[in-house]
C-alpha cells in the first residue's frame, strides 16, 4: 500500500538542526545531568577498542558534554558501587542503561536456542565458570583462568568462551570494567528485582526497542545520510524470523 504524501517538508538546513539536536550535540538539554543522562537519551553508546584521540564510548561524551573527565565518564558507564548500565549486543557491543536490560530478552532466547554464538562452548566449563562467579564473586576473564589461549585475536580459552556464552545467554553480567577487562557478575547481583523478574515476550521487547529508537534514535547520523534502516537493525532481522508480529512492530515503526 502506498504511502501518503508528507505533510510537512523541511529544508535541509532544519533537518540538520533537528538530527543534530536528537543526538545532543546542539542545545542546552542536552548538557542537563551529565553523562548519566546522556546514555538515558542515547539509548545505547558503542564500544570499540579503537584508540586515537580517545576510544569512542569517551568521544561520544567529549563531544556531547565538553570537557568532562574521564573518571566521570568510566563512573557513568561503569559505576563501581551503584551500576546503572551494563553491556551487551544492541546494534552492536553497547553499553547499554540497566532498565533497558529487560528488553533484550528477545536476543538472550534466540542466543539460548541457537546454541553458539562463534564457538562451540562446553557445557562443563560454562558450569565451572557459574560456580566460580557464585562463590568469589565478580571476576574477569583473566582471573576465571586466562582470556586467550595465545594465537590470533579470536583465539579465545575455553574459559573466555564460556564466560562470553554466558554473558550472551543472561547469565552473568558485565557493569563493571577495570583496565577494559570486562568484570563477570551475576545478574541477581547488579540489576534490580524489579528490573530482573520483568519478562517481556519477543515482540514486546522488539516493540519498545523500535520505540527507542523512533523517540530518541541511535543512529541519527545514519538517518540524516540516507540510511534509516539502521534504525530498526534489531527489529528487522528478528522480523524475519517472526512473522506472526509484523503487524505489532509496523503499528509503532513507519520505516518497517
Amino acid at each position: 500500500m502506498p504511502l501518503p504524501p508528507p505533510e510537512h517538508s523541511l529544508s535541509a538546513e532544519e533537518a540538520r538542526l533537528i538530527t543534530l539536536y536528537a543526538q545532543g550535540l546542539i542545545g542546552a538539554e542536552a548538557r542537563r545531568g551529565g553523562v548519566p543522562a546522556m546514555l538515558r537519551r542515547l539509548g545505547s553508546v558503542q564500544l570499540d577498542t579503537i584508540s586515537v584521540l580517545a576510544r569512542s564510548h569517551e568521544l561520544v561524551a567529549y563531544a556531547r558534554l565538553g570537557a568532562v573527565s574521564r573518571d566521570k565518564v568510566e563512573q557513568a558507564y561503569w559505576h563501581p558501587r551503584k551500576p546503572a548500565a551494563f553491556e551487551y549486543w544492541s546494534h552492536a557491543a553497547c553499553v547499554l542503561p540497566l532498565e533497558e536490560w529487560p528488553y533484550y530478552e528477545f536476543r538472550r532466547r534466540a542466543f539460548r536456542d541457537r546454541g553458539r554464538r562463534w564457538h562451540q562452548g562446553h557445557p562443563d566449563v560454562c558450569e565451572q565458570v557459574l560456580a566460580r562467579i557464585r562463590a568469589e564473586g565478580p571476576l574477569t576473564a583473566t582471573e576465571l583462568g586466562g582470556a586467550k589461549k595465545g594465537g590470533p585475536w579470536w583465539d579465545w580459552s575455553d574459559t573466555k568462551i564460556a564466560v562470553e556464552w554466558l554473558l550472551d545467554t543472561g547469565e552473568v553480567i558485565c557493569a563493571r570494567r577495570t583496565g577494559w577487562r570486562r568484570i563477570y557478575d551475576l545478574p541477581e547481583r547488579v540489576v534490580p528485582a524489579e528490573i530482573l523478574q520483568a519478562d517481556p515476550s519477543d515482540a514486546d521487547c522488539l516493540i519498545h526497542l523500535v520505540g527507542v529508537a523512533a523517540l530518541e534514535p541511535r543512529d541519527r547520523e545514519l538517518l540524516a545520510a540516507g540510511q534509516p534502516e539502521r534504525l530498526c537493525v534489531l527489529a528487522r532481522h528478528e522480523l524475519q524470523r517472526r512473522d506472526s508480529h509484523h503487524q505489532e512492530v509496523r503499528a509503532v515503526d513507519p520505516l518497517v
